[in-house]
């Protein structure tokens, strides 16, 4: 299986990373100079699909410099009897397994847990791994490239609406409600690991790698222009005023 062709988010996303990547390592002024419109650029990019303005979408890319690599996020299955636990979430008023996005300082067992309880309030305990996810093999509603653990949890209690979930329940695996976007595939995937016992991954499709080769001359982490040690010294600490500057 492929992932589907390039969608205008993930364009965006992915200019943005071979923008901040460059901006962290590049070796030439001038190069740091195209990076820093790159990025300004897929902003835009992001800007003309989402109907939003482009000042918002340009803030949110300056403010995660650091992010270069797809994104973690955790999805939880709690099974009791015949039926799987999911949540009817605030936004859409759609079913979903219940997860999100990683934190710092967790495991990404750790992060299902948490999920778990602030989405249904259930204390649970991630027992197994039944699949890591690519989310551009699944519709979704964001564009963002994100990997998801998906973890089997074992709890006890009865689930409860919280600030994050309408309802909380228990729905046969032949009966499930209308799911969110995504949440089709990775129910099948995990009722499919549950059956078989072997945790499911995305396959990367074919591709053709290029050799990293320094330039005749260069030093190996040691760029030679003041330029671009002020743009990895911004990059790394965030600054986004420099970035700014001149591509309005």
């Amino acid at each position: 299986m492929t992932p589907p062709g390039p969608t205008i988010p993930l364009i965006a996303q992915e200019l943005r990373a071979l923008a901040v990547s460059g901006l962290a390592y590049g070796q030439n002024p001038y190069d740091v100079d195209r990076y820093r419109r790159i990025l300004t650029l897929s902003a835009a990019l992001a800007a003309l699909d989402a109907g939003v303005p482009r000042a918002r979408v340009e803030a949110a890319y300056l403010s995660s410099l650091a992010q270069t690599t797809p994104l973690l996020a955790v999805e939880a299955v709690v099974v009791r009897g015949e039926g799987v636990l999911l949540i009817r979430r605030t936004d859409t008023g759609l079913w979903a397994l219940p997860g999100g996005m990683a934190e710092v300082g967790e495991t990404p067992a750790g992060g299902a847990e948490r999920e778990l309880f602030e989405e249904t309030g259930l204390r649970g305990r991630a027992t197994r791994l039944l699949g890591v996810l690519d989310a551009r093999f699944a519709p979704n509603r964001h564009g963002l490239h994100l990997i998801a653990p998906v973890f089997l949890l074992e709890a006890e209690g009865d689930p409860r609406p919280t600030l994050e979930a309408h309802e909380a329940a228990y729905h046969p695996w032949d009966a499930l409600p209308p799911l969110h976007p995504g949440h089709e595939r990775s129910l099948a995937l995990a009722r499919a690991a549950l059956a078989s016992g072997t945790p499911f991954f995305d396959a990367e499709p074919a591709r053709t790698w290029d050799a990293q080769e320094s330039p005749p001359g260069a030093v190996p982490g040691q760029p030679r222009h003041w330029k671009v040690r002020l743009a990895r010294l911004l990059v790394r600490g965030g600054g986004w005023l420099f970035l700014r500057t001149g591509h309005r």
